[in-house]
């Protein structure tokens, strides 16, 4: 037998589905995909209405195993199983085990490695939002062991890539007055990384000297000062959010993407096509007043709530892990990703004049449909981020200040 090591975040642990109590349900709007086995048992259940579905409400795509037919949405736009008092019908009458898996496991997410498997919840989920963001005890891990015949058929963890992933997220729990100054100090702490060459066992000392120095600055408060001499680039900030929010809206239907509109027209009120450069500016000025006196006096009541939000990320995103791409551009996708929800809030903000729990959440699960579900978004915003950045992988700081 093998040993498996299962880590698991108390956000997971806690979730629960709120049913017909969720302010979006997941059962529409996007593709809900049924496995082979669960729908040949839909065809040949003893239920009446879960046979009819299964004959003519759904397409068989047979794309593979996992994803052989598709359910068809009604002229709500709702999944053909959905009642009328806003629960599953399968679920209702049969109960939770003749879901497909689909069904069974969102917003649940599992990443695996060879030994290892580390659990989570898809943000796209306003009860996730909820459980990952406004619970101070969220991000504490439980590692347990499980047996299995054979190690998953998986890579690895990398090891050097984990190591960056601690450092960067101990880095973001040091106290400090703003989160930008924690992302700073990752970001400084990454710059160091690319410097360093030679075996894991030679980078560890250096990569341990590099994570103490960058603290004691941050305690000193050096590090605040150095980011300081960081200034404002208008420029980038304006190419983002007119450039970005395009590409919000171009997948048509999406769940939650009309929540995400409202809270776009708020936001383009000051960026409107009609507007001058000198409006622009004026725009952005205002949106961070909206930001530092309205909308982060709010936060600083729970601090915890944004850097969860970043620890969430580093461990969900498996931050370094990966190596899909260069770590500054890695960090340049959670900073813009940062820069765009703030912006959201601070236009709701300076709209009301106050900010409320219901504002983060419907941003933060509205925003998250389009970036964690769509690959088509996620490509185009990186390359949109490469070609506002110019070949400047630093100009990632100047969306700190």
């Amino acid at each position: 037998m093998k040993e498996i090591l299962v880590s698991e975040p108390s956000y997971v642990t806690h979730f629960n589905c709120i049913g017909a109590a969720c302010r979006d349900h997941c059962c529409k709007r996007w593709n809900i995909t049924v496995d082979k086995a669960t729908y040949k048992k839909y065809l040949k259940s003893e239920i009446p209405n879960i046979r009819k579905v299964a004959q003519e409400e759904m397409l068989l795509t047979k794309k593979n195993v996992d994803q052989w037919a598709l359910i068809k949405f009604n002229e709500e736009g709702n999944c053909s199983f959905f009642t009328e008092d806003s629960l599953c019908y399968i679920h209702k009458v049969a109960g939770p085990k003749s879901l497909s898996h689909t069904c069974s496991s969102y917003p649940r997410t599992q990443t695996t490695y060879k030994n290892e498997e580390l659990k989570s919840l898809n943000l796209s989920c306003p009860e996730s939002v909820r459980h990952i963001l406004f619970n101070e005890q969220a991000m504490n891990l439980e590692t347990t062991s499980m047996l299995k015949s054979n190690f998953n058929q998986s890579s690895p963890v990398d090891m050097e890539g984990r190591l960056i992933n601690l450092f960067c997220a101990n880095l973001m729990m040091q106290p400090q007055n703003r989160v930008e100054e924690n992302l700073y100090a990752i970001i400084y702490f990454i710059i160091f990384y690319q410097k360093i060459t030679g075996s894991l066992d030679e980078k560890i000392g250096q990569m341990e000297n590099a994570y103490e120095s960058i603290v004691t600055q941050m305690a000193s408060g050096a590090l605040t000062e150095a980011m300081g001499n960081v200034k404002e680039l208008q420029t980038l900030e304006l190419q983002l959010l007119l450039g970005l929010q395009k590409h919000m809206l171009e997948t048509e239907g999406l769940r939650g993407q009309d929540r995400l509109l409202d809270y776009m027209i708020r936001l383009n009120n000051f960026f409107g096509s009609d507007k001058t450069e000198e409006q622009l500016s004026s725009g952005l000025s205002q949106l961070k007043k909206g930001w530092d006196c309205i909308a982060l006096h709010w936060l600083n009541q729970r601090p915890y709530i944004m850097r969860n939000y970043f620890q969430y990320r580093l461990y969900h995103d498996q931050f370094g892990m990966t190596r899909q791409q260069p770590l500054l551009k890695e960090i340049y996708l959670i900073v813009v990703d940062y820069f765009f929800i703030k912006s959201l809030l601070s236009a709701a903000a300076l709209e009301k004049g106050y900010l409320t729990d219901d504002d983060l959440i419907d941003v933060m699960y509205s925003y998250s449909t389009v970036r964690q579900h769509d690959r088509k978004v996620n490509d185009k915003f990186s390359q949109e981020i490469d070609r506002f950045k110019r070949n400047d992988d630093l100009s990632v700081l100047n969306l700190l200040v």
